[in-house]
């Protein structure tokens, strides 16, 4: 039994030897890297801003009424007309009034002629007074009754100018040029003097925007005047950009501030402001491109401009309200900045570098990854390539044309 035994053992340490000299199964071979696309900061003069939204409202606005009672004749304009200044719109039946100036008229001819013949009269009684013929009490009377037809000259002249004037209130005309609404009464209809309602007239070149400021920025633009950083609108003009639901994105045009409440409204935490601006004209009806009560955009320029550098937009990731970047280094190595944005510039924010720790500042030959931010972690090895240009928007011009500048009763305040 000993040789079997022994036997089977050798043949099991044979068996135990051969698998242990067996070939190791090779290690898996090492991710390839990751392709992501790059892109560099740009480094620019910039001016920060703060948006809001508006509506337009008319440079001037006045509800027409009739200054006469009486039954309305005529109506010469077409609803929603663009009118001119003096052009007839309402008539109102002049009849009465028109009876009320010839007997106006009338009595002052009869004043007229009843002062001459009083002058007569008293130059009568004062020859015969002079010669003893006649008392002092009948001179008196005789001057009293001339001097009563004097006064009833200026009563007769007072009642006729009331009387005339009246008569040219029964033509209701345009107090200035602009654009007319529908009538609001048909030919017939009994209108009240200073009462009854008869349309709206607007102007409509220039026109105002107005927009309220939140207190956070109306104390920021006021701290900068305090610090001498930037001029207050008493003595330099401030500009906004403005932009309509058509555009998008852009601010096509700029208005002027003119004009800033005396107090920040308690309910809301804002500063109503009014911005004027030319509204642009084009070729056929209705001639201009903005009409009052219309939504537009407004970008309010903050401070004086400052060089900045802009990330792409895309570069950005967020971690719970976080902003960060990732910087592809020398090594081709994926590193995370946090970083403080600003505002947007087309594709472009601004990252606000002296915000940040020294570490994590965006600098110009930074190499920040826009495409693929989901697939590549910090210290993860990848492979940059160039991402295609993204579109900075061209900073604005604001230039304060003279046509922009207030009329003289308008007083540009702060």
């Amino acid at each position: 039994m000993t040789t079997p035994l022994r036997a089977v053992t050798i043949l099991f340490a044979s068996v135990v030897t051969l698998v242990g000299c067996a070939r190791k199964t090779p290690d898996p071979a090492p991710p390839k890297p990751q392709t992501v696309a790059v892109a560099t900061p740009v480094v620019r003069m910039i001016t920060d801003y703060e948006d809001f939204t508006g509506r337009t409202e008319p440079y001037k606005m006045v509800e027409l009424r009739s200054r006469v009672t009486g039954y309305l004749d005529k109506v010469h304009f077409a609803d929603g007309a663009d009118i001119m200044s003096g052009e007839p719109l309402f008539d109102i039946d002049p009849r009465v009034y028109k009876a009320e100036y010839d007997r106006g008229y009338a009595a002052l001819v009869k004043a007229q002629k009843h002062f001459k013949t009083a002058g007569l009269l008293y130059d009568r009684v004062k020859a015969s007074y002079d010669k003893g013929i006649v008392g002092k009490d009948a001179l008196d009377t005789a001057e009293g009754q001339y001097e009563e037809a004097e006064a009833d000259i200026a009563y007769a002249e007072a009642a006729l100018e009331l009387a005339e004037t009246n008569l040219k209130f029964t033509r209701i005309g345009a107090p200035f040029s602009g654009r007319v609404s529908k009538r609001m009464v048909d030919p017939g209809n009994l209108v009240k003097a200073d009462d009854t309602l008869l349309t709206t007239i607007v102007a409509l070149d220039p026109i105002y925007v107005a927009f309220d400021v939140d207190e956070r920025t109306v104390m920021r633009l006021r701290n900068l005047i305090r610090k001498g950083e930037i001029k207050s609108s008493r003595e330099t003009t401030r500009l906004v950009q403005i932009g309509l639901a058509s555009d998008e994105e852009t601010f096509s045009l700029s208005g002027q501030i003119v004009f800033r409440d005396n107090q920040i409204d308690a309910g809301t935490g804002t500063l109503r402001v009014r911005a004027l601006l030319s509204n642009p004209v084009i070729e056929r009806q209705p001639h201009f491109m903005l009409s009052p009560g219309q939504f537009v955009r407004i970008r309010l320029p903050v401070g004086n401009p400052r060089l900045a550098t802009l990330v792409p937009e895309k570069a950005l990731g967020s971690n719970q309200g976080r902003k960060f970047v990732f910087v592809v280094n020398a090594e081709n190595k994926i590193e995370q900045r946090d970083v403080e944005i600003g505002a947007q510039h087309g594709e472009f924010r601004v990252v606000e570098n002296h915000l940040m720790k020294p570490e994590h500042r965006i600098k110009p030959e930074d190499r920040l990854v826009v495409e693929g931010l989901l697939r590549v972690r910090t210290d993860s090895k990848v492979t940059p390539t160039l991402a295609q240009p993204f579109h900075l928007a061209a900073e604005p011009t604001l230039i304060a044309r003279p046509e922009l500048a207030p009329p003289p009763h308008i007083k540009v305040v702060d």
